[in-house]
């Protein structure tokens, strides 16, 4: 089942097919928000936001941005929503 399906299904009629896109978007500028950038890179990182009345919880690896200007500088990557209001997500 795809990530969309998954958050679809789980997020008991809150989150759309008309409005995943403003999810994804809304759920991946959250958690670059609550990154912090000077976290190693490869580190393993959980997440527990509230976003649309929902509760959701979840983990992502620190990743380097690539930018030999900013050689600390790390990105959230390989995001997982593990929960979402505590129902499994799969």
């Amino acid at each position: 089942m795809s990530w969309n399906d998954l958050v679809i299904e789980k997020s008991r009629g809150i989150v759309t097919e008309k409005n995943i896109d403003d999810f994804n978007v809304a759920f991946w500028c959250a958690i670059n928000n609550e990154h912090n950038s000077d976290i190693p890179d490869g580190e393993f990182c959980e997440f527990a936001i509230d976003m649309w009345g929902m509760k959701l919880k979840g983990h992502y690896i620190a990743e380097w941005i690539g930018d030999n200007d900013y050689p600390n500088e790390t990105e959230p990557t390989e995001i997982e929503l593990d929960y979402i209001d505590n129902v499994l997500v799969s």
